[in-house]
């Protein structure tokens, strides 16, 4: 850490973080010029950790509100750019230099980074790195936002710069799932029109299978998107996320293929730059047998495979881009009796994962383009 200079404040709230906090620590200490702490009732070694990473300490009892803590750490902090990091995140060591870089800026208020919250699928975009300024601080119990008036949203910039998050387990969701519904209703029922934890509470509603009340704090998305006045960037998130949803809840009630293809074509329209909807749109469109349109939805999706110029409203695995586009392919050529293309799309899916089913394909359709034309 830089002594002479504060620059950059790691601001944290943490609480019994034993197992994570020196491995995020050690992936800062090049970059954070001071380390603040919020700790907010640990009962293991996160605090012992902290102090041996120089960390100044603080402590907030716990309010069933992640923005008071958070807000507590920034007022704490003595430099001109806040980092925000959780206990069970690290800054990628490639990125340590180009946060460096981008505080030189004086043009810019703050930045988006990547997130990679699973190794297997793609990133997100967050605020991380932003001008310590006072009216800029945290609102919200649950998935707390950055208040930023809308003259300066256009002063925060992506950037490349990662974060990687320690994969989510069923048992990190089992251990959260209580206290995360609580409090997203307790969010939502003091911020009302809080699109964002609306969407949260309708994927933890879909994952449990409560079906029923997804359905309906979906309708009560869609009106707030219809009716709310939103700047451009937000209508498209929030309507995208809507559309994802949607689609979870029909594959969920077992919706006829055709209506659901039809939100893929709702969504592709909002975003065509949506690898998600174009795969789906393609799986769709190969169980409705219109192999040449899966074809060419399966084609724009390989088309990302090294262009990372996509939509980034929502996540996805990355072998929608890759070796399940590639299988897609070939499925589609098998069913069309052209084996020779569908073998070279199957060979293709293989090398990039081994799976014993598109193994089986590439037997079969070499044996087919090999065999005897009538």
């Amino acid at each position: 850490m830089n002594a002479t200079k504060t620059t950059i404040s790691l601001c944290m709230i943490v609480k019994d973080e034993a197992d994570h906090l020196a491995g995020c620590l050690n992936s800062v200490k090049e970059v954070a010029d001071e380390i603040i702490i919020v700790d907010t009732g640990s009962h293991d070694n996160t605090i012992s950790i902290a102090k041996s990473f120089g960390a100044k300490l603080y402590y907030h009892e716990w309010e069933d509100n992640f923005a008071i803590p958070r807000n507590i750490s920034i007022e704490h902090a003595s430099g001109k750019w806040i980092l925000m990091l959780d206990a069970d995140e690290q800054l990628e060591q490639e990125s340590q230099a180009e946060v460096r870089k981008l505080t030189g800026n004086h043009d810019v208020l703050g930045y988006r980074v990547l997130i990679q919250l699973h190794p297997e699928w793609t990133e997100m975009r967050s605020v991380r790195l932003f001008r310590n300024i006072p009216e800029m601080r945290f609102a919200g119990v649950y998935h707390e936002e950055l208040q930023v008036t809308e003259d300066k949203r256009q002063s925060f910039v992506d950037t490349g710069v990662k974060i990687t998050h320690k994969p989510f387990s069923p048992e990190d969701f089992d251990r959260k799932y209580e206290r995360n519904v609580t409090m997203l209703k307790k969010h939502i029922g003091q911020y009302p029109k809080s699109i964002y934890q609306m969407l949260d509470l309708i994927r933890i509603y879909l994952e449990t299978n409560a079906l029923s009340e997804a359905e309906t704090i979906l309708r009560r998305v869609y009106q707030l998107i219809s009716k709310e006045k939103l700047i451009e960037k937000e209508y498209k998130f929030y309507l995208i996320n809507y559309y994802m949803y949607k689609l979870k809840f029909l594959y969920k009630n077992n919706a006829d293929s055709k209506t659901m293809l039809s939100i893929c074509e709702d969504a592709l329209l909002v975003s065509p730059l949506c690898p998600l909807f174009l795969f789906e749109a393609a799986q769709l469109l190969y169980k409705l047998q219109s192999y040449e349109q899966a074809i060419d939805y399966f084609q724009k999706c390989l088309a990302f495979r090294n262009d990372n110029n996509f939509d980034r409203s929502v996540m996805f695995p990355k072998e929608m881009i890759g070796t399940k586009a590639l299988s897609g392919l070939g499925y589609c050529y098998f069913r069309m009796h052209q084996y020779d293309q569908a073998n070279q799309f199957f060979k293709e899916s293989y090398a990039l994962k081994q799976d014993d089913n598109i193994k089986a394909m590439i037997s079969a359709s070499r044996l087919l383009a090999q065999r005897p034309q009538a």
